[in-house]
């Protein structure tokens, strides 16, 4: 396998790859390359932070009030920087990189968000648990997470009175998209999706009281269909399957789709609708390497935070500072702008977000500073323009990258080709240390893009 075919794999499957690692690569094909990476994610490991406060409260409390239960989130509410934080580490440091990346990216698919932390990371491993699994099975167990049912307002659908926000969203946003179900369909599937609940600890559980059971009509069938049924219905459309291949194509491969090549994933989706073989056709047809598509796509934030760390870790040492970068740059991980996710693409790019973006490893890395008149202000009337308190690790860039001459350097850390006038700026650079020439890197308009 080509050295850059390596990298182009790992910074779109993974978050980056060392130099040594992904040369150790080459001596394999891709197809072994490929096997390896998917292999190494068939078990994944749950996001979990100290929820203790929760477990003794219920232990305590056989039939808890939510009144109760209330006082303990507000009294906890630091916990949402917690695991904010422990997201953060995790893509920094996967410990199952293709795990984590479908993570991330069925996060803007099964759009979510709440305050109630033990939701918050029961959903989040949820996604985890079924990201290279089932699709069928996938969406019926997210329409029973706790999280989804009240951001939704599924808990407020009810028998004679049915809510139709999670029935709508479910298909125009998760499985099908827009002009391919009828008001009537949305309307009888939400009958189908009534009396869904949850306890206080997090258990689904069907309110029978407040469940439809009568005859609906949806698709063109009839029948007692209850939450599953709908779900399977709605799967077996070949729609479906162009919906969910389209965003994975768009995520992984680039932005313009190309449908011949959405087709082929389909084919492999449909009907058995297991995300695996799909994943692994995708990264093994030869179109994925293309060079249409290296370094075409403009990475996210969070994209942004973690290919830096993979060059030079760092951490935050403040407690919220993680939190105030991402809500910067515009992608703060359980907190998307709306059920339609974040957009992507150029819209992760302002004049404002831009000017920031590129400065980062300066102020992450070389104790740079962002002008203050670009970034919001902390509580307490500073901006994060006074500075951050971002711990670097410079030796383990020295580890795995000082070995590297300047063509290599490139390699390993721009995506793509550079542009000319950026090749003639780092050709006149002669006296520069490495460390330098990465720095100088990380601050080019190219190292936006992956």
């Amino acid at each position: 396998m080509k050295l850059l075919h390596v990298y182009h794999l790992y910074r779109r499957a993974g978050f980056g790859i060392k130099p040594e690692q992904a040369k150790a690569l080459t001596a394999f094909s891709v197809e072994e390359v490929v096997d390896r990476l998917i292999s190494s994610s068939e078990k994944y490991t749950p996001l979990e932070i100290d929820l203790s406060v929760f477990e003794e409260f219920f232990a305590q409390n056989p039939k808890p009030r939510f009144m109760d239960f209330k006082k303990i989130l507000v009294k906890n509410k630091h916990l949402k920087f917690e695991i904010n934080k422990a997201w953060l580490d995790r893509l920094f440091d996967p410990t199952e990189i293709l795990n984590e990346r479908l993570t991330l990216f069925w996060a803007n698919v099964f759009v979510c968000k709440d305050y109630v932390v033990p939701n918050v990371q029961q959903f989040n491993n949820t996604l985890r648990k079924f990201a290279l699994g089932n699709f069928r099975d996938f969406t019926m167990a997210v329409s029973r997470e706790p999280a989804m049912i009240k951001y939704l307002d599924n808990n407020k659908n009810k028998k004679g009175h049915p809510n139709e926000n999670f029935a709508r969203e479910l298909m125009e946003l998760f499985t099908l998209g827009v002009g391919n179900y009828t008001e009537k369909d949305v309307k009888e599937a939400a009958r189908a999706f009534t009396g869904y609940g949850y306890k206080l600890d997090g258990t689904f559980y069907l309110k029978r009281r407040d469940h439809d059971f009568g005859i609906k009509e949806f698709m063109g069938r009839q029948g007692n269909f209850n939450g599953d049924d709908i779900i399977s219905i709605i799967c077996e459309q070949p729609a479906s399957a162009r919906f969910i291949c389209t965003k994975l194509y768009t995520y992984f491969v680039n932005e313009v789709p190309n449908y011949r090549h959405i087709q082929e994933l389909e084919d492999i989706f449909y009907p058995s609708l297991e995300i695996r073989p799909v994943i692994e056709y995708m990264f093994k047809a030869a179109w994925f390497y293309s060079e249409e598509n290296i370094g075409t796509k403009i990475k996210s934030p969070v994209d942004l935070l973690t290919s830096i760390n993979n060059i030079v870790p760092y951490e935050f040492t403040g407690e919220k500072e993680h939190v105030y970068i991402q809500r910067i740059t515009g992608q703060l991980l359980f907190s998307p702008p709306n059920v339609a996710g974040w957009k992507g693409g150029r819209d992760w790019i302002s004049t404002n977000t831009l000017l920031i973006r590129m400065k980062l490893p300066s102020v992450f890395l070389g104790d740079g500073f962002v002008p203050s008149s670009h970034l919001r202000k902390l509580p307490d009337g500073r901006s994060f323009g006074d500075r951050l308190r971002v711990k670097s690790y410079w030796k383990e860039y020295e580890k795995a990258y000082s070995g590297l001459n300047k063509v290599e350097l490139i390699e390993a850390i721009c995506p793509g080709s550079l542009q000319p006038g950026t090749q003639r700026m780092l050709s006149r650079e002669t006296g520069s240390s490495s460390r330098e020439t990465a720095l100088q890197l990380m601050s080019l308009p190219e190292f936006q893009l992956t």
